[in-house]
């Protein structure tokens, strides 16, 4: 081979090394990009889960506490969700809600969330679960009666007249859920009894029970919740509920529904 040829192997070879290098930078200055724009993604994604949950607890009514609350926004990028303005799933949850007092479980997923306040959150699905102290410190029923929570059954102890004799009762009772604002419990069972012991009054129990007993859930309820199922066990209730263009705002929070 000549020093001609040599020459222009050598200034073939050159441009390629160049054009490898440029290459191997230019991927490398992608990957760089991309993994900053994930981390400015994840602490973007972190800073509106801190907003978020000061949002909610700063909204809930005043009867209303949720401890350690949970925020997670969920869907792919939160930096895309921004530039859209309206999140894609946002979920939360706490172990120990408070209301009035009385202590219960929540768990919350909105779809569709708007970054504008003043607009209405596509959809939420949420459950509950309430213990049965908190059952018998958030209903009121007559009379001084308790509730029990056992399988698919409620059961209640009070006291009534009956004959114009002061007795006690106890009644186990089936919970429906009607209209997505009611539950009803259907008395199935009645044991009454007075200071002599067991009265042999069976007959006439209807009188002292009624053959329904509603139960107004939407009046626990921001009103547009609606609750979707009702699931009894061993002293737990638990409640699905659901929403449909809801906004999420100080008035809508705070006002409770009802039932008609």
């Amino acid at each position: 081979m000549t020093a001609a040829s040599h020459g222009a192997v050598a200034s073939g070879a050159a441009p390629r090394r160049r054009g490898l290098r440029a290459l191997i930078w230019t991927a490398g200055a992608v990957v760089v990009a991309v993994g900053l724009y994930f981390a400015a993604d994840a602490v973007l994604r972190q800073i509106a889960e801190g907003l978020v949950h000061d949002r909610i607890e700063k909204e809930l009514p005043s009867d209303v506490t949720a401890k350690d609350l949970s925020v997670g926004i969920g869907g792919f990028s939160v930096i895309g969700q921004l530039v859209t303005g309206r999140l894609d799933q946002v979920t939360l949850s706490s172990p120990d809600v408070r209301v009035q007092g009385n202590r219960l479980s929540a768990r919350l997923t909105a779809y569709g969330v708007p970054l504008d306040v003043e607009k209405p959150v596509q959809r939420i699905d949420g459950s509950m679960t309430i213990g049965q102290n908190a059952v018998n410190g958030l209903v009121d029923l007559p009379n001084g009666t308790s509730v029990t929570l056992a399988h698919d059954e409620v059961g209640l102890t009070g006291t009534g007249t009956l004959l114009g004799i002061d007795v006690g009762y106890s009644a186990s009772v089936t919970p429906t859920l009607k209209g997505g604002d009611t539950i009803v419990l259907t008395p199935r069972t009645v044991s009454i009894t007075a200071d002599g012991g067991p009265l042999d009054v069976t007959r006439f129990a209807k009188n002292l029970l009624p053959s329904s007993i509603p139960i107004c859930i939407a009046s626990y309820l921001p009103r547009g919740v609606e609750a979707t199922g009702l699931t009894v066990r061993s002293g737990t209730a638990h409640v699905s509920v659901r929403a449909d263009e809801f906004v999420i705002g100080d008035r809508s929070l705070r006002t409770r529904g009802s039932c008609g």
